[in-house]
């Protein structure tokens, strides 16, 4: 589907607020049309690894299919992507915005990454008249919230034992009930109409839960409560939202996961999306990863090994390739688990994830 209105309009609002500010003053005097519309796969990575941008090498369509029912959804060690549908980065500074592998428009990109063995997702969408679109930041990324619970539900229906994992966040914080401008511009988008409010997002959101019964798994989208940590027997064959968050980051009550979305949940997340070093970052990762080896109470943790410094640092690939000869992010993950560290890694977002990260991170699951 296109975006609804043919116009354009990330991971929490700091990001969005520092890429604005810089595109802006790079860009005040170029086209809005021209800085943020789609273009060919220009900035994709033209290198990869196994532990990078190779992630259709292997396939695991089903690996949950040899997990036992009654292991608890935070036991897990789940594969997933950063900014999931992030596949275009306009014609000014691509590479800053694109962070997946591009496998086609429409959530054709959603197919691969679930066909190898991808089962978090996370979604950035903007309101369009009542309708929600997938963008980062202010690039539209063809592709629209049907496309996403139409193929999530063709994949969940041809593999009943598996389960997606969904974060869905609001991506547009330029509007007028935010604290923006109303207007859209590079790095930033508003919602149209750029008055919309929190309770316009969980109007739309509540009627896609209703036009995809069954979808979701229901105690995550009462929007009365949040859900408790189910059992994987009881969410297979559904989308099991993780948390919905507005566009500055604001929790939407009664919605998630309760841990994830209830007291503490900070402790539970590493997602410092503004530490550029590669080392530096990489500590900051193998602590949430070593978090969740630790845990014995059944709790999930996630962390992102994904973060992006760009258009003046260090951008999405660069970071999870590597750069400056220092060993990227992926590579980086793929040596602590081939030496047998971390017996469980929780929830684990990348970047341009390779085929046999994604592989290192299956071989820890809770055993039959």
């Amino acid at each position: 589907m296109e975006d609804l209105d043919r116009t354009v309009a990330l991971p929490r609002s700091p990001r969005r607020r520092r890429t604005a500010m810089a595109m802006a003053a790079l860009c005040a005097a170029a086209p809005l049309g021209a800085l943020i519309a789609p273009s060919p796969a220009a900035a994709q990575p033209s290198t990869s690894t196994a532990a990078f941008n190779s992630l259709t090498l292997e396939s695991h369509p089903a690996w949950m299919g040899a997990v036992p029912d009654t292991a608890a959804l935070g036991t897990l060690s789940v594969p997933g992507t950063h900014d999931t549908l992030a596949i275009h980065g306009g014609s000014l500074f691509p590479d800053a915005f694109e962070a997946q592998e591009d496998h086609g428009d429409s959530a054709a990109t959603l197919d691969a990454q679930l066909a190898a063995g991808i089962r978090a997702v996370d979604i950035r969408v903007r309101v369009v008249k009542g309708a929600f679109t997938i963008h980062h930041t202010s690039v539209y990324q063809n592709a629209n919230f049907d496309d996403v619970l139409i193929h999530a539900r063709a994949f969940l229906s041809a593999h009943p034992s598996e389960t997606i994992l969904m974060d869905l966040h609001g991506e547009c914080d330029a509007d007028t009930t935010e604290g923006g401008s109303g207007v859209s511009f590079i790095g930033s988008c508003a919602d149209d109409p750029n008055n919309t409010t929190t309770q316009d997002r969980i109007t739309i959101f509540n009627g896609y839960v209703a036009k995809y019964p069954g979808l979701f798994y229901a105690p995550t989208v009462t929007g009365a409560t949040p859900a408790g940590m189910p059992t994987l027997g009881q969410v297979r064959g559904h989308i099991v939202l993780t948390t919905f968050t507005g566009p500055r980051g604001g929790i939407y009550n009664g919605y998630g996961l309760a841990q994830l979305t209830t007291g503490n949940y900070g402790q539970y997340v590493e997602n410092d999306w503004q530490q550029c070093d590669l080392a530096k970052k990489w500590a900051e990762a193998q602590a949430g990863i070593a978090a969740a080896a630790a845990d014995t109470a059944g709790d999930i943790y996630v962390t992102y090994t994904s973060a992006s410094c760009a258009p003046f640092g260090a951008n999405p690939a660069a970071m999870a390739g590597g750069y400056g000869g220092g060993a990227g992010e992926n590579q980086r993950l793929l040596d602590y688990l081939n030496a047998g560290k971390a017996t469980r890694t929780g929830v684990v977002l990348m970047d341009y994830p390779g085929h046999s990260l994604v592989s290192a991170i299956l071989a820890r699951e809770p055993a039959a």
